[in-house]
């Protein structure tokens, strides 16, 4: 691994305050209210130091989008160890939830993004991305898991990807509107039931080529997303 220079590391934490500054103002501003002063001001640097790394509002809407997927895929790679699928299950289950309980932020950040994908086509476009992203690792995840023995042979990967993105979603959506709704340690157990109810074959599954496979995905989509930037 390249080791950065002292500018480069300064340059890196400054482009991910902007980052980290963009997601709260869109979230409470909205991202037609936002404006780069303000953005900068949460960050605590010049306009000028914003428009060194981004050129607009959109490049950050982008940037914020791109470090989500980053973000899912370290963490994934985290939840790799385990017994038996039913625990990788139950790890899967556990971190999305939780993920969706204590990140405060991207709840009202979502329903900005969902709303302005709805109003102009380059942000239709962005969410859209990500929205493909995430059922497409899913997806991946599921075929290498029939690969080994773990999922359902007659399962539908795409469409099951589909589906168990789009509960997330929902959940996420409920939680935005009205978080006091949701009591999350009731869903664990449910929803990793849910989940292993529906794609788990029967008979032992070959974990050690499971977790090899997953392993070697992640590591593809951070090879991924280093050389596109994405």
């Amino acid at each position: 691994m390249t080791r950065l220079t002292l500018p480069q590391q300064r340059a890196q934490e400054t482009r991910q305050r902007l980052i980290d500054a963009a997601s709260q103002v869109f979230g409470r501003r909205g991202y037609g209210q936002a404006t780069v002063e303000e953005i900068a001001a949460e960050a605590g640097v010049s306009n000028g130091a914003l428009y060194h790394h981004f050129a607009s509002k959109e490049e950050l809407f982008r940037a914020i989008l791109e470090g989500h997927m980053h973000e899912h895929r370290i963490e994934l790679e985290a939840l790799l160890p385990a017994s038996s699928f039913r625990e990788a299950v139950e790890h899967f289950a556990a971190y999305w939830l939780h993920h969706l309980e204590t990140d405060h932020e991207f709840g009202s950040l979502i329903m900005e993004l969902w709303t302005q994908a709805t109003r102009d086509p380059w942000a239709r476009e962005a969410v859209g991305a990500l929205f493909r992203q995430g059922p497409d690792l899913i997806a991946d995840i599921l075929r290498i898991g029939q690969d080994a023995g773990a999922v359902r042979s007659d399962l539908d990967v795409e469409a099951a990807a589909f589906l168990l993105f789009a509960a997330g979603e929902g959940i996420a959506l409920m939680k935005a509107v009205d978080p006091e709704s949701i009591d999350f340690r009731r869903l664990n157990k449910p929803w990793a039931e849910l989940i292993d109810r529906f794609v788990t074959a029967e008979g032992e599954a070959d974990m050690g080529k499971l977790l090899e496979g997953m392993s070697a995905l992640l590591e593809r989509q951070g090879n991924h997303q280093a050389t596109t930037g994405q």
